[in-house]
């Protein structure tokens, strides 16, 4: 299946100045089970309190498309389920990918294939690569999830130094959780809004897209060249699917999430919409293929 990056249509429309306009919302919905972690990082000699843990599937294995992926995040704040597969930019954390395959042994065992840490909350960047940890899981099946995740050893990293030794159990979390109510069968209101954006856009028609959108997303429309707007217009095109169907959608009245199917350069893809309501119009505002 054909990957595309999430799509910021706030930052993309942000070319032209049309940013101003959109508001991209936050989600929130409640985790089910209350996770515990013992253990600490210890970066650059100072100890972090990492005392959240989340776990979540990928869709896709990262050795084989079959085999059973995840993720393990253990973060300084807490994190609404939506939020889990996001960068958390304003905490410290230490993010692992763990996958069960078959590729090295040939019996399926536990690999580590990923590690990105960073070391604290107003740290430039994070530390990506280096050496995995060990891991130790179990539960799966059941409720709980447990296990122990450590380096032996204290690790360097150019001027950086860290160790991290978790004990920890918790739920599998869904960062694809729904929102508010569940939408009838086509996405209700915001469905047919991004259906009528999709067809709009892919007409090309400048006038017909100012007549969907927002009069504040109109005015800057024309406040550009007409060469200006015909760029932005096909930039659009190549980040909008084609032949799209709605699968299923929730809101909670200011946002919606709509899961799709279409295509995209001959190829099908999937993914989830974001549609943000402005007044009376709702306005695809995020888009992850």
């Amino acid at each position: 299946m054909l990957k595309h990056p999430v799509v910021d249509y706030a930052k993309y429309l942000n070319r032209s100045g049309l940013a101003a306009c959109l508001m991209l919302c936050s989600v929130a919905t409640t985790m089910a089970a209350d996770p515990t972690v013992k253990g600490t990082l210890r970066a650059n000699g100072e100890t972090v309190e990492l005392p959240y843990v989340y776990m979540w599937p990928e869709k896709e294995g990262f050795y084989d498309a079959g085999d059973p992926t995840w993720n393990l995040l253990f973060v300084e704040r807490p994190l609404e389920p939506r939020e889990i597969g996001e960068h958390i930019w304003d905490a410290a954390w230490v993010h692992i990918g763990v996958t069960e395959t078959k590729e090295f042994t040939g019996q399926p065992e536990l690999q580590v294939y990923m590690q990105s840490i960073k070391l604290s909350a107003d740290s430039g960047g994070n530390i990506s690569g280096g050496n995995y940890p060990e891991i130790e899981l179990e539960g799966f099946g059941t409720e709980l999830i447990s296990g122990r995740v450590w380096h032996v050893d204290t690790q360097e990293f150019f001027d950086d130094s860290y160790h991290y030794d978790f004990f920890f159990s918790t739920s599998i979390s869904d960062p694809d959780a729904p929102i508010g109510d569940l939408l009838p069968d086509g996405g209700g209101e915001p469905g047919q809004a991004y259906l009528k954006w999709v067809e709009t856009v892919h007409t090309g028609d400048i006038e017909k897209l100012k007549s969907i959108v927002p009069v504040e997303m109109a005015a800057q429309l024309d406040a550009v060249t007409p060469e200006e707007a015909q760029e932005e217009i096909e930039f659009m095109q190549l980040l909008t699917p084609k032949a799209v169907s709605i699968l299923s959608g929730s809101s909670d009245g200011e946002t919606a999430l709509l899961q799709i199917e279409g295509m995209m350069e001959g190829e099908k893809v999937s993914g989830e919409i974001t549609m943000t309501r402005m007044g009376d119009i709702w306005i695809p505002t995020n888009s992850s293929m």
